[in-house]
């Protein structure tokens, strides 16, 4: 009886440890599966702000809108064909 005392204890022990070191791992991955959940939503909300940003540029660089700008902020007006000036340099670097 002697020698199986021992063995019980190191057994009850080990039960023991596995079972603090099984809730230590529940704990831990109940941690771990939160803080996956918060930077899902971090996730969703940076993707939200580009998009907005997305249709922002979008709207912001518009062709009407640029030409309404250059033309009421700007004073500008269209180019006619009569008025633009074609260099042709021989001899550069693209001959």
């Amino acid at each position: 009886m002697r020698l199986r005392s021992p063995f019980f204890i190191i057994i009850a022990l080990a039960f023991i440890a596995l079972f603090f070191l099984n809730t230590w791992q529940g704990y831990r991955y109940q941690e771990l599966e939160q803080d996956v959940g918060n930077l899902e939503l971090e996730q969703k909300d940076w993707l939200e702000k580009n998009k907005k940003v997305i249709a922002a540029l979008a709207v912001l660089s518009s062709p009407e809108r640029v030409e309404a700008l250059a033309v009421d902020k700007l004073g500008l007006k269209p180019l006619k064909a009569e008025d633009v000036i074609k260099v042709n340099i021989k001899g550069g670097r693209g001959d």
